[in-house]
């Protein structure tokens, strides 16, 4: 994992993971709503307002995200749109506001075929400003976390471990 900080408030992450697990079966899971929620650190609600399990391109929904950011802890109300999922790709974007802070975020995986598992690459921009920019160097850590958490328990979901 790569983290980068291009400013004060922007932090740029590429996450490259190897899944050990078919790319149909990650590819399913990264579109699942109910799979990100349980899945995503700090998720404690998504929505999207459809009728079916998976995420479209053009489909808009809210997430409320909890983060700990030095001594902040705020909940953010965030918006989130897929902007594209065409297979081996997908694009999202979320903004979101809590407690004097926004963020705005765009990101980027990708999943590829390797022999029995699947390599997924990720790549997010997040601009962070109000109260949290004060923490811009504490965001590192946190964004290292939640993707890892992340594609942890994605790969322990898909190969039915409970590490």
């Amino acid at each position: 994992m790569a983290v980068e900080q291009a400013d004060a408030h922007d932090v740029r992450v590429a996450v490259e993971r190897r899944i050990d697990a078919p790319v149909e079966a990650v590819w399913e899971a990264v579109a699942d709503i109910d799979v990100t929620e349980a899945m995503l650190p700090g998720c404690r609600q998504l929505r999207f307002g459809v009728d079916r399990d998976h995420v479209r391109a053009g489909d808009e929904g809210t997430a409320t995200l909890a983060v700990d950011v030095g001594p902040l802890s705020p909940s953010f109300e965030t918006d989130v749109t897929v902007r594209r999922r065409d297979y081996p790709e997908m694009a999202l974007t979320a903004s979101g506001a809590a407690a004097g802070s926004q963020f705005d975020t765009t990101a980027e995986l990708t999943v590829a075929p390797a022999d029995e598992a699947t390599d997924v690459r990720w790549v997010a921009t997040a601009t962070v400003t109000g109260r949290l920019e004060r923490f811009a160097g504490g965001l590192r850590p946190v964004v290292e976390h939640v993707a890892d958490r992340f594609f942890d328990r994605l790969d322990d979901r898909l190969t039915d471990r409970d590490d």
